[in-house]
């Protein structure tokens, strides 16, 4: 029973977090890529476009994979149960 309760919050916070990209996906790249043109300088304060789309905007991009790598590492462990109940 704990388990069922366990995976149904897993799965209810892992649409929350789809949703939320899906529904942040709703710009066209269009206007995105105007915007990043127009406002690099200002947001991170780097003299290249390039360098501050890599150094600085990518970095929500590597929090979120360390996110869902930590997520799914703690689901195998629950699930598998490393060392097994004593």
């Amino acid at each position: 029973m704990r388990r069922t309760i366990v995976i149904a919050c897993c799965a209810i916070i892992l649409g929350g977090v789809l949703y939320a990209a899906n529904r942040h996906g709703q710009r066209s790249d269009f206007e995105l890529a105007r915007y990043y043109v127009a406002s690099f300088h200002d947001d991170t304060g780097a003299q290249n476009a390039v360098a501050a789309i890599y150094l600085n905007y990518r970095i929500y991009d590597t929090l979120f994979e360390a996110l869902i790598l930590l997520a799914a590492i703690s689901a195998m462990l629950h699930f598998f149960e490393i060392g097994g109940r004593k």
